[in-house]
This record gives structure tokens, C-alpha cells and sequence, in this order.
């Protein structure tokens, strides 16, 4: 959404007005003979000045505004490009990562990485320059884009913390399949899609010039009808927001109950194995809390600050119009830093991502010293594991075959050292 300014204090002044609100109802061009005459109406708050009307200055951008997007968004366009990278390498790289558990938290990994590589760099840009030079089909196409992913990361927090409801408190049920989760996936994505249609549609690239005569061009959605505005910024709080938080928060909570009240399973409960279970139990709810907290926290200033905009925000002075658009570059920026705190969430409360992800430099050498590959004209069968044995990937692992004199065809077996003779039949069989 991009902010409407108020008028230059000048023409202001000559108007005897002192608001925005009270000098947009109309604005005048020339006719032939030199005559101001009415050239459009004009909303104070959801039009922009089409070069026609009075000209009009965006507020500068605050240092301190500058400073904190600066360092917001550098940080999230790393961690969240370079972290979801790995984790959906990982994902696909080890078969037993390919859980559906881990399917929905691939597919968070993927749209936080394309809020971090694709979203947050050009909105950085017009954040911080004023202008947008991408023209208004890359306007359309990012910002619906932006969204988007914005709205998959929302809910497949969700789909993840339902997962966990159903797999924790109901285990004796039939675990989803991949096949469903593939359907969830895709679920996912249309919902996303199709919430952030009406943006789409108002979304444009405006061309504007200041009281300097400087032309530059603002991307944003600018809607038409205010009373649309408000029911589609409602409707997004509600179902994007409050519903997430709302199911997030008591599925986590029961989740939580249990687990702090489920005892040790056995008769006999060593000292090791209660601080073991105690030491799991702790780092389970406090990543619950974080998860919900940190959702709540990222995403309630920037739905909060989305209703007084459209519901509150009906006049402002130059002044208090600038302070408001530097608080909506913060509160944008700390919305989309919740795909950064996603990421950070799964790599350091998650043994198997830390486990893997350390794994990867190892798993790659081990590709390029070994590809792998079948040789049938030798009769030798090569195979590399995706995934290594309980002493890692630094463990040797040797392959032995044996072959037959006859037609049996070749095993595959993990090369031992007998404990004692032993000869190998024919068969395939110790004898």
C-alpha cells in the first residue's frame, strides 16, 4: 500500500487549508485560455497526482528509518536466502529427511526464500530511494509475488503446527501421507493466490512530480474504492492473522500439556534418562512458545498499523504524514523478518537440519570422487548411500559382491571383518 502526501504547505496556504484531507477534494488544470478549471476529483488518501493535478513531495526518509531497513533487510535477504537454501537442499539431498513433516517445512523454506532473493530487494529499493524503475508490469508481478509467499509462509506455520497437533496428541492414528501432503502443499498455495487477487488488481506504478519538477514513479496498490479497502484489509487480519494465531496458539498450548505431564515410558527410570527426558521437554515448549511468539510479534504492528491506516488515517499535516510513512518501511520490514526468524527456528532447534546441514561439504566431495553409476558390461554395480551410518559420513564404508560361477545375480553387502573364517558359496551364503 503506498502512502498519499499532503499538499505543498504553499498552495496550501494560498487555499487557507492546512490538511490533506481538506485541500483533496479537487484539483484544477489549465484550459486553452490560461482558466483553472476542474480536472478529476481527487481522494486525499487512496489517489495519487497524475501530473495533472497540484504537484506533490513523498517525505524524506528518515536516517534512522534508513538505518534500521538497512540492517532489517541485509540481514533477512541473508539469512533467509543462504539458510532456506540449505534447508531445502537438505530436504532433497537425504531421503530420510523427506518426511511430511519436513515436506511443510520445505515449503516454508521455499517461499521464504523467495521473500528474501525476489521481494525484499526491490522494496528495499523503493523504500529507500523513493522511486521504482522496474516499470508497472515488474510492480504487479513482484508485489503480488511478495504477498504471496508472505501469506504461504502464514500458513504453513499453521499446516506445520496442525501436523504436530494430530501426530502428537493422536500417534496411534494413520500418519498423513506424502500424497496428502502434496495435496496440502498445493492447498496452500492456491489459498495464498488467491487472498492476494484484489491487491493484484489495484496494484499499479504511478508517475508523480514534486514541487522540484524531479519525476519519479512509486509502486503500490491504490485502491479506488476506500470501502473495499477496508473490508479487504479486514478480511486479510482475520483469516491471515487472528485465525493462524488463534489455532497456532491452543494446538501448541495442548501440545504442550502433554508434554510436560507425559512421563518417561518404563518401570524403571534411571537419573540419565529423566534429565534426558526433562532436557527434550524444555527445548520442545520453548521452541513452541518462540514459534507462536515471534509470529505474533512480527506480524501484529504491521496488521495493527494496516487498520489505523485504512480506518483511522483520514488527515494529516506534512509533519505527522512523514513520521507515519517512515513507521510503515519499520513495521513492513519487521513483517517480513518473520520468514528470517523461520529460518533460524528450524537450524537451531532442529538436531537432524544442524546434523545434515553439516553434512553437506562432506556429501558433496564424496559425489564428485564417487559418482555414481552401473557398469553392466563388467558386471560391477557401484552404490552410494544419500545417507550415512551411525558414525556419519567420515565412517568407511566399503561395498563387497559376490559373484557366482553361475547365473545368480550379484548381492550388495557392507564389507565386514569376520570374527572367524568363513567362505562365501556359491549361493551368496556363509558357509
Amino acid at each position: 500500500m503506498v502512502f498519499e502526501p499532503p499538499e505543498v504547505l504553499d498552495q496550501a496556504a494560498v487555499m487557507g487549508n492546512s490538511t490533506w484531507s481538506q485541500f483533496g477534494n479537487q484539483s484544477t488544470t489549465a484550459d486553452g485560455d490560461g482558466n483553472s478549471i476542474p480536472s478529476k476529483e481527487i481522494d486525499p488518501y487512496y489517489y495519487i497526482n497524475d501530473g495533472n493535478t497540484p504537484a506533490i513531495s513523498f517525505p524524506h526518509v528518515h536516517i534512522a528509518a534508513k538505518i534500521v531497513l538497512c540492517s532489517s533487510y541485509a540481514l533477512m535477504m541473508s539469512v533467509c536466502g543462504i539458510g532456506n537454501l540449505l534447508l531445502c537442499y537438505v530436504i532433497y539431498r537425504f531421503r530420510r529427511m523427506r518426511t511430511t513433516t519436513n515436506l511443510l517445512i520445505g515449503n516454508l523454506a521455499l517461499s521464504d526464500f523467495l521473500v528474501a532473493v525476489i521481494c525484499a530487494p526491490l522494496s528495499f529499493y523503493q523504500h529507500l530511494y523513493q522511486h521504482w524503475p522496474f516499470g508497472t508490469a515488474m510492480c504487479v508481478i513482484t508485489n503480488y509475488l511478495k504477498f504471496t509467499s508472505l501469506y504461504v509462509s502464514t500458513n504453513s506455520l499453521l499446516a506445520i503446527a496442525i501436523d504436530r497437533y494430530v501426530i502428537i496428541m493422536h500417534p496411534l492414528k494413520p500418519r498423513m501421507t506424502k500424497c496428502t501432503a502434496g495435496v496440502v502443499l498445493v492447498c496452500i498455495w492456491l489459498v495464498s493466490m488467491i487472498v492476494v487477487i484484489p491487491t493484484a488488481v489495484f496494484t499499479d506504478s504511478k508517475t508523480i512530480t514534486n514541487e522540484w519538477g524531479k519525476i519519479s514513479s512509486r509502486c503500490g496498490d491504490y485502491w479506488t474504492n476506500p470501502t473495499l479497502l477496508k473490508a479487504h484489509t479486514l478480511f486479510l487480519a482475520i483469516v491471515e492473522f487472528l485465525m493462524p494465531l488463534t489455532i497456532m496458539s491452543i494446538a501448541y498450548v495442548i501440545i504442550a500439556k502433554k508434554l510436560w505431564f507425559r512421563e518417561v515410558p518404563g518401570g524403571h527410570v534411571t537419573v540419565q534418562q529423566e534429565l534426558a527426558a526433562e532436557s527434550s521437554k524444555r527445548k520442545t515448549l520453548r521452541m513452541l512458545i518462540i514459534v507462536v511468539a515471534l509470529f505474533a510479534i512480527c506480524w501484529a504492528p504491521f496488521y495493527a498499523f494496516s487498520i489505523i491506516r485504512d480506518f483511522v488515517y483520514d488527515s494529516a499535516t506534512r509533519e505527522t504524514f512523514g513520521a507515519f510513512e517512515n513507521a510503515y518501511y519499520i513495521v513492513e520490514a519487521l513483517a517480513m523478518s518473520n520468514s528470517m526468524f523461520n529460518t533460524l527456528i528450524y537450524i537451531v532447534f532442529n538436531a537432524n537440519f544442524r546434523k545434515y546441514v553439516r553434512q553437506i561439504p562432506e556429501s558433496c566431495r564424496m559425489m564428485r570422487r564417487s559418482p555414481r553409476r552401473n557398469n553392466t558390461k563388467s558386471g560391477r554395480r557401484y552404490w552410494y548411500p544419500l545417507m550415512s551410518n551411525s558414525h556419519g559420513l567420515r565412517s568407511s564404508i566399503r561395498s563387497s559382491f559376490a559373484r557366482s560361477h553361475s547365473t545368480n545375480i550379484s548381492r550388495l553387502g557392507v564389507r565386514r571383518e569376520p570374527s572367524a573364517p568363513s567362505t562365501i558359496t556359491p549361493s551368496g551364503r556363509s558357509g
